[in-house]
């Protein structure tokens, strides 16, 4: 049996939170500290597992005091990830560098695990949304905004409860219902996504096979599935993240 804490997070590259302030950088290592509780033995993220070997190599030059050195974090990278048939520079603003590698250098771990599919995900049915569609986007946007003043840890705690992730699920559910007499673009579109989160869910498996303590830092968007498939495999116990938030 492998247990497995899983932190929904939203993306930093899209946020306007000061990430390499010590306001910020200090709440992130309360964070890191009580997730540390866990005592992971391994730890994925959200990277293309085709990456795996940039991932490596990144966290392999990424060092604890990096975090404490403004200008680097602002001036440096830790080189280039491949994914999504494009290359990229590895910078400090991103979750998987702030939590999952600090987290990973504190437990003394050597590996950090890619685990997401390198596919482009065509978004093309977002563009002519039904009024259905438009209302479930709305009222996550709109809820989302009672959050905008939260600590970093109170933002955590929102992004695992249950209500956000019912509200973002709510938009692949009326997305599903976009449709014509002859296609399914809207059914097309969502299968694409259970695609990605079912291989995701693959990679996990692959992983937990040699791991008793699973720390997984994903996008909060993937929570509803990856908590029912998780809840599914009788080999896994997802622990409650609220124990260490």
């Amino acid at each position: 049996m492998t247990e497995i804490l899983l932190l929904g997070t939203f993306h930093f590259m899209e946020s306007p939170i000061a990430f390499y302030s010590d306001k910020v950088q200090d709440e992130l290592e309360m964070l890191a500290q009580k997730l540390l509780r866990f005592s992971p033995d391994a730890i994925a993220v959200e990277a293309a597992k085709d990456a795996q070997s940039d991932v490596d190599r990144s966290y392999h030059t990424f060092c604890l005091n990096d975090l404490r050195n403004v200008s680097k974090m602002q001036t440096e990278t830790l080189g280039e990830i491949h994914m999504f048939g494009g290359t990229y520079p590895i910078t400090y603003n991103n979750e998987c560098i702030q939590i999952g590698y600090r987290i990973g250098k504190l437990a003394g771990l050597e590996k950090i695990h890619a685990i997401d599919d390198d596919t482009v995900w065509d978004t093309k049915v977002m563009h002519s949304p039904t009024p259905c569609l438009n209302d479930a986007m709305k009222a996550l946007r709109t809820d989302e905004d009672k959050h905008t003043d939260d600590s970093l840890l109170a933002l955590y705690r929102y992004y695992n409860g249950v209500e956000w992730s019912n509200l973002n699920h709510a938009i692949y559910i009326q997305m599903n219902a976009i449709s014509t007499d002859h296609a399914y673009a809207g059914a097309q579109a969502v299968a694409k996504w259970y695609e990605r989160n079912l291989k995701i869910f693959s990679n996990i498996q692959r992983i937990s096979k040699n791991s008793k303590r699973l720390f997984i830092l994903y996008g909060a968007g993937h929570l509803q599935i990856l908590r029912e498939l998780i809840h599914a495999d009788n080999h896994l116990k997802l622990v409650d993240v609220y124990d260490y938030l």
